[in-house]
């Protein structure tokens, strides 16, 4: 079974581990020099291998591994008529309330409940609705009327200065809408026919306020989305295989179907695009957070931009009412985030050489997600040129990564690279210099065994393979 080493019973995290991944190299907060920027973190080394992974893995299962499904790679700049149609400029915004006391400003939906906020959504006249509760900076009840908060970055391509706004675009709110503006262009280079997909990884922008739990949510941030047209009448047999394919995904990453959770919503819940929409949730240390959505758009993008742009959206005769669209979108840092909590462990010392701690940590992150498939050590000083040879061999050969570390001891080593996420130890020692053999250590059970250098990488190859298989089965 896939990540058979992951325990099921494992415990939602009950601490913030912020600091953790900074200090391990996942992401810090952007430009921290000079204060740095609210709600905006940098990707560090480890963590970019982490999302780099994370993404091939996203389109080797929905879109390669797809015989209906293709890619697509669309301007993070978009042109203000194509979110007009698709609603965005209308429609795209938050309910904030400002504390009349320190002039603070909140989301509405992080300061109620979730039956609190339905209620809210359902008013017909917002304004008389009262929000009683304390204001979390100040603890003061002089929370305002809630009013809406516009989403969208807007973005000014002017190269002098005008009076006149004809040059301004927006920096995109989701991937999706290039595919629906684009769809004729794709549909009759790529010859498809009913049903497809599209789907695409890519940066978007949100201006919203966001609560302080790291990566969760930024203002700049990637998604991974799949925009699947079908007739009217498939809509319900396509966005149900959907909602398999994505809870099927998450739960292989994840490894622990116990921290993870489906819900459909309700009505008021919607996004103005959807009919229905079913979001998947995993249980942070904050609490639970919405990591993918899979919505039925029915017709409503097709018939939007052929409507604004006054183009032909048919498709070889085929009316274009009656083409339809079902949607998967992952957050890519969500997913990170996930990934690296419910991988997260402190377990008791177990002899690995000279270990110096009573505990390790360890992230048990699925195989093709670490940072590291293999790291190479060698023992001692004496063995630095023969252990780096060894690296220098295998980076060529391996479908993998590697990495090499030579600092502190054995032990010390073996604790860095669990901390964060490494499968694999190869350490080169003396008998490597007599039959050319070293001792691999598996990262979750500690097993030592003696392997031969000389077909190292293509038995790593071939274990890296082997999971890559047993992931995209159905």
């Amino acid at each position: 079974m896939l990540h058979k080493n992951l325990s099921m019973t494992t415990k939602k995290l009950s601490k913030n581990l912020t600091g953790y991944w900074k200090d391990h190299g996942f992401f810090f907060p952007s430009a921290e020099i000079y204060g740095g920027l609210a709600n905006a973190w940098d990707i560090g080394p480890h963590g970019a291998e982490l999302k780099k992974k994370l993404k091939e893995c996203w389109w080797r299962y929905f879109i390669t591994s797809e015989a209906l499904n293709i890619g697509y790679d669309g301007l993070i700049l978009t042109h203000p008529k194509v979110l007009e149609a698709s609603g965005h400029l209308k429609n795209f915004h938050d309910w904030l309330v400002e504390c009349n006391g320190c002039q603070k400003r909140h989301r509405l939906d992080n300061l109620l409940t979730e039956g609190e906020f339905v209620t809210f959504l359902s008013c017909l006249n917002k304004d008389e609705f009262i929000v009683d509760e304390v204001c979390p900076d100040c603890k003061k009840k002089e929370l305002g009327v809630p009013r809406k908060f516009n989403l969208l970055f807007n973005i000014d391509l002017q190269k002098t200065q005008k009076k006149n706004n004809k040059n301004i675009a927006c920096l995109r709110p989701e991937t999706c809408q290039g595919i629906f503006a684009n769809f004729t262009a794709i549909q009759r280079s790529t010859r498809k026919k009913l049903p497809f997909g599209v789907g695409q990884i890519g940066k978007s922008f949100r201006n919203e306020i966001t609560p302080q739990h790291g990566i969760f949510r930024g203002l700049e941030f990637e998604q991974l989305e799949l925009e699947f047209f079908c007739l009217a009448e498939e809509i319900e047999k396509w966005w149900n295989y959907l909602n398999q394919r994505a809870w099927q995904f998450l739960s292989k990453i994840i490894g622990n179907q116990q921290m993870i959770k489906q819900k459909i919503l309700i009505k008021d819940e919607l996004p103005h695009y959807a009919r229905k929409t079913t979001d998947l949730y995993f249980e942070y240390h904050f609490g639970e957070g919405e990591v993918c959505s899979i919505s039925d758009r029915g017709g409503y993008d097709i018939a939007n931009h052929q409507q604004k742009s006054g183009k032909n959206f048919s498709m070889e005769g085929q009316n274009p009412q009656v083409i339809e669209v079902a949607e998967i979108s992952f957050g890519v840092e969500r997913l990170m985030l996930a990934i690296l909590e419910s991988s997260y462990h402190q377990e008791d010392k177990k002899e690995d050489s000279k270990e110096i701690k009573s505990t390790r940590q360890v992230l048990k992150i699925f195989p093709l997600l670490a940072p590291y498939f293999l790291a190479v050590f060698p023992l001692s000083k004496q063995l630095n040129e023969k252990s780096y040879q060894v690296y220098l061999d295998l980076l060529p050969q391996a479908f993998f990564t590697v990495t090499y570390e030579k600092t502190g001891n054995i032990g010390k080593r073996y604790h860095r690279q669990d901390a964060i996420g490494t499968y694999y130890c190869l350490t080169v020692d003396f008998q490597t210099l007599k039959d050319n053999t070293a001792t691999i250590r598996q990262r979750d059970s500690r097993e030592q065994r003696r392997v031969d250098l000389t077909n190292l990488a293509n038995l790593l190859n071939q274990e890296y393979h082997n999971y890559y298989r047993e992931f995209l089965e159905k």
